[in-house]
């Protein structure tokens, strides 16, 4: 299991960095998927198949047609390339920097917790962890799952007319 670990990791990691270097967009739409995949493998270690299969359905496959049909309805690959100028540069290293010193910090210093609650490893192979994710949703973050509906069915629509829109 520590294995699959590591090699999930490395999978991420990798393609995360590859989605952020790469410049051909429809490439780095496709390190996208791979890193999903990865994510999905966190699950599946997780004992959560459940969310491994919503998220390769939803993201690996539903939102990545959508990243690539926008990519391919802007034809980005035609828009010429934006210079960056120096305190871009700046801000950016700046930022990176913070973020390693972070990890360095957390890795150095970051302790490990158990977690808690009332769903232990018996009670979930009991009902199931797809039950236990939909009580969650629909008890304790059901404002944030509205929410998050709502935003979505606002983005269809401006997606829609965004579609229409004669360039």
């Amino acid at each position: 299991m520590e294995a699959l670990f590591y090699v999930f990791s490395f999978i991420a990691i990798f393609s995360a960095l590859m989605v952020v270097t790469m410049r051909n967009p429809l490439t780095s739409a496709l390190y996208l998927v791979l890193c999903f995949f990865a994510l999905a493998g966190f699950y599946v270690l997780l004992d959560m198949q459940f969310l491994a299969v919503m998220q390769i359905l939803v993201y690996a496959g539903a939102i990545m047609v959508l990243v690539v049909l926008v990519i391919m309805l802007l034809n980005i690959s035609k828009i010429k390339s934006v210079k960056t100028d120096l305190h871009q540069k700046i801000i950016g290293i700046a930022i990176s920097l913070v973020l390693l010193v972070e990890i360095i910090f957390y890795i150095a210093y970051g302790t490990t917790k158990k977690p808690t609650g009332i769903f232990t490893h018996s009670v979930i192979d009991k009902i199931g962890n797809t039950r236990v994710v939909g009580e969650f949703l629909f008890t304790k973050y059901m404002l944030s799952f509205e929410i998050a509906s709502i935003l979505l069915f606002v983005a269809i629509i401006g997606a829609y007319l965004f579609a229409k829109k004669k360039f």
